[in-house]
């Protein structure tokens, strides 16, 4: 247990550094002070490696959203933005997103040769859609379907935001944000 909890946590603060190179099931066992045979012994295989990882992520996922304490659209839509923001940023998002990059795309893709991983990274992506969702349950006057295509639009320019930042761009990102925050709020409230 202890093997495979020092792997988990040297792929993930690996991971969370953003380098490409960090994909390595051989760097993370060196790292960690092990070998390919420990990763073989407990994971089976690469899949069974890189979707540990990501359940990991899933598992405190939970830990990095914070309840939200506006009683309106406008500051629920605020709030949610700076949250996710702040979540993109974490060695946890990091980790993800730096396996993405590295690993066949799109997921459909990475399912004919890692089918786990593929299917952990879906459901990651399953629960923060559902996370955005329930982080506006309780308010009056929302729209079901409005709010569903908020849970999906949302992320996505979040991290396209990230994406410019990471780039080095001409954009002013914190007016961008609160542009899109603007936006998302009028469409919801429709």
């Amino acid at each position: 247990m202890a093997a495979r909890e020092q792997l988990l946590s040297t792929a993930l603060r690996l991971l969370g550094e953003g380098k490409p190179e960090s994909v390595s099931i051989n760097l993370v066992a060196k790292e960690a002070g092990l070998s390919w045979g420990s990763v073989q012994n407990l994971f089976g295989d690469s899949d069974g490696f890189w979707s540990a990882v990501a359940d990991q992520v899933a598992e405190v996922g939970p830990e990095l959203w914070a309840k939200p304490t506006s009683t309106t659209i406008a500051g629920r839509v605020a709030e949610i933005a700076e949250l996710y923001r702040a979540v993109l940023e974490s060695p946890y998002a990091v980790s993800v997103e730096t396996m993405r990059w590295a690993l066949p795309r799109p997921l459909d893709v990475l399912a004919e040769t890692h089918p786990r991983t593929a299917a952990s990274i879906r459901r990651l992506d399953e629960l923060a859609s559902l996370a955005f969702v329930h982080f506006f349950d309780g308010l009056e006057g929302l729209d079901e379907e409005r709010r569903t295509a908020m849970s999906e639009v949302m992320p996505a320019m979040l991290r396209s935001l990230r994406n410019e930042q990471l780039l080095g761009t001409h954009v002013d990102i914190d007016r961008a944000h609160q542009a899109m925050v603007t936006m998302l709020t009028a469409y919801l409230e429709g």
